[in-house]
């Protein structure tokens, strides 16, 4: 009888690592950043929309992550099993009591957006919203009130198909009464819009209707990866509602869940992460023109070592006019501004990137990194190091339960 073949010592490594893995199944569509959550863990990842929404014979999964409702009839056999679960959604359910969910925060997402806005100097906030109201109503409303407390006027415009209406005819009567709409309102106005395809829908017909944008009509999306909103025509100003924390946050809830920890009464609200500003906001709302384009001119020359004379002679005035129409608009110096945005923008760098802070210095204006330590600090409490630990690419990310 010929000898049996020995399996590769690396094969069976692999194989022996699968046996002990714990098997977690999931109904969300396959992605590298949930293989890698998975592969961090031990975990062995089973995804039923590869398997035909069918869990096969003999597999005894420890846990699910899982982003269908609670009642959905796809899940309803692995609770019969009393397999511990995570919901990831977007709203509240009432069974989260039995299926813990780890939600986007809406109403954090909303207050930010009329932040940004109110920075901008804006008075006049607008959002489109649909009849019957879809999911966004909690990020619409916090939208509406923050913005009204900080001294702006939100202005509405709600819209709904009609029974049996085709959806290029639905589409086109959209078009009309929004356009209608922003003849009709305020500008300069921020729009908030509840994802990439509304914005960059709504940025078309502004441009369409004779609009410029940001400068009338300043679009802000909620959402959307940096793929998406980079290529948009201008590119979109997104919120960034974390979907990369949520993920971990859900992972590591279901991991301690497996060890027997009891599963929250409540849904985990997880805040956005910030705003990454692009060319659809990216203007401060004033109505001086002279103002206005010392603005973009200090912004698109964050790593020029700039004087406000450069600033005065771009703009085409004298610098003493300058500084004087500067102050009286937005209430501070245009060395000020130019402190502030650099600010802004190493915070947007250190959120978005793993660039260390030598090479994030000159791209924003700094010559030294002693300067940039004293004023980063002194803008923001905290130091880069510690700012990127709360906020960066791999961040550990705060929660709230929901009230």
């Amino acid at each position: 009888m010929p000898a049996r073949r020995k399996m590769p010592l690396e094969l069976a490594d692999t194989a022996a690592a699968r046996r002990r893995a714990l098997t977690v199944v999931t109904t969300m569509a396959p992605s590298s950043g949930l293989h890698d959550e998975a592969l961090r863990r031990g975990w062995r990842l089973l995804s039923l929309p590869l398997l035909n929404l069918v869990l096969p014979a003999g597999v005894e999964p420890r846990g699910a992550l899982v982003d269908v409702l609670p009642d959905d009839k796809v899940i309803l056999p692995l609770r019969r099993r009393g397999c511990p679960m995570v919901r990831l959604g977007n709203l509240p359910h009432p069974q989260d009591g039995q299926v813990p969910a780890v939600l986007p925060d809406l109403a954090a997402e909303g207050r930010l957006a009329a932040r940004h806005f109110a920075e901008r100097r804006f008075r006049d906030v607008g959002y489109v919203g649909s009849i019957p109201w879809s999911d966004a109503r909690t990020f619409y409303e916090a939208f509406r009130d923050a913005a009204e407390n900080l001294g702006m006027t939100c202005h509405l415009c709600r819209f709904g198909a009609r029974p049996g209406e085709a959806r290029a005819a639905w589409m086109a009567r959209k078009r009309r009464a929004v356009t209608a709409w922003l003849r009709e309102a305020p500008r300069p106005l921020g729009l908030l819009a509840r994802g990439p395809p509304l914005a960059a829908t709504y940025s078309l017909w502004a441009a369409e209707a004779g609009y410029r944008v940001p400068e009338d009509v300043a679009v802000l999306s909620r959402g959307g990866a940096p793929e998406i909103c980079g290529a948009c025509l201008p590119t979109l100003s997104s919120i960034d509602p974390d979907g990369p924390g949520r993920l971990r946050i859900a992972c590591d809830l279901l991991a301690r869940m497996m060890k027997g920890e009891r599963p929250p009464e409540r849904p985990i609200l997880v805040p956005p992460r910030g705003i990454t500003e692009r060319e659809s906001t990216n203007l401060i709302a004033v109505p001086d023109q002279r103002v206005a384009a010392a603005l973009r001119y200090l912004w698109a020359h964050l790593d020029k070592d700039t004087s406000v004379n450069n600033v005065a002679d771009a703009v085409g005035t004298s610098r003493r006019t300058l500084e004087r129409t500067f102050r009286l608009h937005l209430g501070r110096s245009i060395v000020t501004e130019l402190r502030r945005k650099r600010v802004e923008e190493l915070c947007r760098l250190l959120r978005t990137t793993d660039l260390t802070l030598a090479e994030l210095a000159p791209v924003v204006g700094f010559r030294n990194q002693p300067h940039l330590h004293t004023t980063f600090r002194r803008a923001l409490g905290m130091t880069p190091r510690q700012y990127r630990m709360r906020n960066g690419p791999n961040a550990e990310r705060g929660t709230r339960n929901a009230e």
